[in-house]
């Protein structure tokens, strides 16, 4: 199940990530509202999935002991770095391997006290500008998405260099006292009304195994 899972998303993330024609530099800061919105759902619904179909590869495949950090000094009069520096835009998202700590739900963010609308659809209009939360969401709205695409291009990496990730899944499982990469509960997105029937059942039966695994390691 784990295998047929991966090439299965990893089929479906190389389609999502070709249809937005990133190129080198994936540069694409600003996405239509109705896109922005499918490319966050499809965010939130391969993310958590990726990261367990990695856990579950890693322990199959067994913890590594951590990697051993060397303090490189760099000889005095030596060059700067002057390819590495004009390389950093075609640098490649890395994607993070275990789930970011769940956050209180009653820490929620303030309520933003003006709007940052796309007010420039309103520029041939006489003055005074329309009040903040004036403006009306329409599907033409340009929204900034660097971030999503950013999280995208990571996503992609993943199944371009599988064993990257793995080993590095494997590495992070063989460091002691470190929380698990993925957490027992549910994500949101595989409970979704989205999902047909028979991919939420494959994704509970995935999270059960997840949960399993969690017990035993917590109590060993």
């Amino acid at each position: 199940m784990v295998r047929f899972a991966w090439n299965q998303a990893g089929y479906l993330v190389e389609g999502l990530h070709r249809s937005f024609a990133l190129g080198l530099t994936g540069c694409r800061p600003f996405l239509l509202r109705p896109v922005r919105a499918r490319l966050a759902a499809e965010l939130a619904r391969f993310e958590p999935l990726v990261r367990r179909l990695l856990f579950l590869m890693a322990l199959e495949l067994g913890a590594l002991p951590p990697r051993v950090q060397t303090n490189a000094t760099s000889k005095p009069g030596s060059a700067p770095h002057s390819a590495r520096a004009s390389s950093r835009f075609l640098r490649k998202p890395r994607f993070r391997i275990a789930e970011p700590p769940k956050r209180a739900g009653h820490t929620l963010p303030p309520r933003r006290a003006a709007s940052t609308g796309p007010g420039f659809r309103y520029l041939d209009l006489p003055l005074p500008p329309p009040a903040p939360f004036a403006y009306p969401p329409q599907p033409t709205d340009l929204l900034p998405a660097k971030p999503l695409i950013q999280r995208l291009r990571a996503l992609n990496d993943v199944f371009e260099n599988p064993l990257v990730y793995i080993t590095a899944m494997r590495r992070r499982l063989g460091r002691p006292q470190t929380p698990p990469p993925v957490r027992a509960d549910m994500p949101a997105a595989f409970r979704s009304g989205a999902r047909s029937k028979l991919e939420r059942e494959n994704l509970s039966g995935l999270q059960a195994e997840i949960a399993a695994v969690l017990a035993h390691l917590n109590s060993s």
